[in-house]
């Protein structure tokens, strides 16, 4: 229900920034971003499309299929190319919020996008705060949303503490992005705030150090092995995030700063909560299970080749290809552990060759953002697109051994972080220069003096 409700909460901001990005002057980067969310979208309508026996009971993969309806004593009747339809169909649903949020994101200035990622990093502590209710009240404490959860770690509004550390280690990049700007211009002595056009340095140098320690603090709770290895990177590349500042990298002071706050968030973790995460590191039931999930997932996929099963069938087809030795007492393979490879068993072929297309598109960003600098940009939004670019590797790193693009609030921020390399509208369309006509209009309009002064 959940799902369903952010799905229809969707709809209504998806059509109001689709009619505003078409209604906004066009790029080339605009065009081919499009064109390929529009890809993503068919991918799954394409496999609900019926088709008749003679075509999909021939499709790689069908076998058991139609061998159940020869046993059944029944003809086989039109079916997609899906092996689960009403998966698929939820899962093309699934897309319509991070879809939502990255054409909101397209229709965005740069002074919006600011408060786009400090409303996520206000999101990120307020679940923090939420988790360690969660922690404190116990397994049957109300504020677990869900039925299957973690039942002794904090969860904040996610299922599953790896996802809520994913959320938390994208959220510290963001205040990484936020600070170094903020800490720069506390060094150049300057009196006015850029970073949100009113504020003061001090105030919002604090505000996002406090956040930091807050993150940083939920990031060791939760214990989540890879959240807190990805905590570790995400602070180690809080330092090139603002690497054309040379005096608020080189400057001593500054990695002192970021190590003081991770300092106090440990010193407010107490030993207790410590000793709970290196608990963690000792013992991983799903260490084997991992392996075998892949073992078992890519002979599924090779069977598939090159049209995948559909998207959302992996809980259906998986089971089939599970050998009996492979079973695991209490562990149940509802997703692969490694999103690449699940997304090659439900897509086929095109889900590999869109994921090539994106790591040539976001290498051309990481090397534009780091090897030469908009003189038209604001340091914070320089080191903002940085930040960015590290989020989307961080998941995409995190994918590897988990789902964490598996659910929609991680989507949605996956989604933001896309929609944060691409140039707002104005800054990318250029306004066309003035006919001499137009241009003399203009002159003696604002030659002319107005009413008020009159």
């Amino acid at each position: 229900m959940s799902d369903a409700l952010l799905q229809f909460l969707s709809i209504p901001v998806f059509l109001v920034a689709l009619w505003r990005v078409l209604d906004a002057p066009f790029t080339r980067e605009r065009r081919l971003a499009l064109a390929f969310c529009a890809t993503i979208l068919v991918i799954p309508l394409i496999q609900l499309l019926p088709m008749p026996p003679l075509i999909w009971t021939h499709l790689p993969g069908r076998e058991l299929v139609v061998q159940t309806f020869s046993l059944l004593g029944h003809p086989a009747a039109w079916a997609p190319i899906s092996v689960a339809p009403e998966a698929t169909w939820l899962a093309f649903l699934s897309l319509l919020p991070p879809l939502a949020i990255f054409l909101a994101v397209l229709t965005l200035d740069w002074r919006e996008r600011r408060l786009m990622s400090f409303a996520l990093i206000a999101f990120g502590v307020v679940s923090v705060f939420l988790g360690l209710l969660q922690l404190a009240q116990g397994p049957t404490s109300p504020l677990r949303f869900f039925e299957f959860t973690n039942q002794t770690d904090p969860v904040g509004f996610f299922a599953n503490r790896n996802h809520f550390a994913a959320l938390l280690y994208c959220s510290i990049l963001l205040c990484g992005a936020m600070l170094a700007p903020q800490f720069a211009g506390l060094l150049s002595g300057r009196k006015k705030g850029r970073l949100s056009g009113d504020g003061s340095y001090p105030l919002a140098a604090i505000a996002v150090g406090v956040a930091l320690v807050v993150l940083i603090a939920g990031e060791v709770v939760s214990r989540s092995r890879a959240g807190v290895i990805l905590m570790v990177v995400a602070l180690v590349a809080g330092f090139v995030l603002y690497g054309d500042n040379r005096r608020a990298v080189e400057n001593v002071t500054f990695p002192r700063l970021l190590g003081a706050i991770v300092a106090l968030a440990i010193v407010l973790l107490g030993q207790a909560a410590l000793s709970r995460l290196l608990d963690r590191f000792d013992v991983d039931p799903l260490a084997d299970a991992r392996f075998v999930f892949a073992r078992s997932t890519i002979a599924a996929a090779k069977s598939v080749m090159p049209i995948g099963a559909g998207v959302g069938s992996f809980p259906s087809i998986y089971p089939t290809f599970e050998k009996s030795g492979d079973l695991l007492p209490g562990i149940y393979a509802n997703h692969a552990h490694n999103d690449f490879l699940e997304a090659w068993l439900e897509t086929g072929l095109i889900g590999p060759i869109l994921f090539v297309i994106f790591l040539i598109w976001l290498a051309r960003k990481a090397i534009a953002a780091w090897a030469s600098s908009n003189p038209d940009l604001l340091p914070v939004d320089r080191a903002l697109i940085r930040a960015s670019i590290l989020i989307i590797l961080l998941l995409l790193g995190h994918s590897f051994v988990d789902y964490p693009l598996r659910t929609g609030a991680m989507m949605a921020v996956f989604a933001l972080a896309c929609g944060l390399l691409i140039d707002p509208p104005i800054a990318s369309a250029p306004a066309a220069p003035l006919s001499n006509r137009n241009r003399q209009k203009l002159r003696r309009r604002t030659m002319a003096p107005s009413k008020l002064s009159q």
